[in-house]
């Protein structure tokens, strides 16, 4: 039996990838912030290094090797330059990279030859865009994060990668208006909308493929390149 963690798992990308993984064979352990009666389910607020502790005491309660880890969870501060607090800053940076840098370092024993850690980062990573300074720059320290730790866990031959989604239909995109949606899509060269399965699919590519490593893979539909 493979084992899988999904970090933010309850819904979007992270629920898309925890089915998938799931469909496709792994046992896979979710997380998120809320209650749920689902099995192997943990909860765990991932802003937070206490709760990061737990997380990784009830995993190890399930199994003590890992096939694959997907970091998911993450945080993001939409005020405006001038407003934003050293607070803002400091969780979206705690969640977004110092915690699963914290959580890399403590599963890596328990990591399975083989196996594969894919950090969910973001296109905003690889291109500056005004809608949060602290979620691009964090998410581009996640890419070379990503790429440091491949060089760590190459002597245990486990993988590690980014997948840099662009613009995908989750609940928080279909909350904005039909115009700016619109105006989104035509900057794409397939001019929609990414779906959370298509995200998923490529985590589950990487789980399969076994030579493809270091790497920070968009997955944003050609973004940027209709003007």
């Amino acid at each position: 039996m493979k084992y899988a963690l999904v970090t933010g798992s309850t819904k979007g990308i992270g629920k898309a990838t925890a089915d998938l993984l799931a469909q496709s064979g792994y046992r896979v352990l979710r997380n998120g912030r809320g209650e749920s009666g689902s099995d192997n389910y943990i909860q765990a607020d991932l802003s937070n290094i206490a709760e990061a502790e737990k997380l990784v005491e009830r995993t190890l309660q399930y199994t003590d090797k890992l096939d694959c880890i997907v970091f998911n969870a993450g945080a993001t501060c939409r005020k405006s330059f001038e407003d934003i607090e050293y607070e803002d800053w400091q969780k979206v940076m705690d969640t977004n990279v110092n915690i699963p840098f914290i959580l890399a370092r403590r599963f890596y024993r328990h990591m399975a030859e083989g196996g594969t850690l894919i950090f969910i980062g973001s296109a905003m990573s690889l291109k500056p865009h005004a809608t949060s300074i602290p979620y691009g720059v964090s998410k581009a320290a996640i890419n070379m994060m990503a790429q440091c730790l491949a060089r760590e866990f190459a002597p245990k031959k486990v993988r590690v990668n980014v997948v840099c989604p662009g613009f995908i239909d989750t609940e928080w995109q279909k909350e904005k208006p039909e115009w700016l949606r619109e105006k989104i899509a035509k900057k794409t060269a397939l001019n929609r909308f990414g779906t959370s399965e298509e995200v998923a699919q490529m985590c589950l590519s990487l789980c399969e493929n076994s030579y493809v490593n270091g790497t920070i893979i968009s997955v944003d539909g050609g973004y940027d390149l209709m003007f």
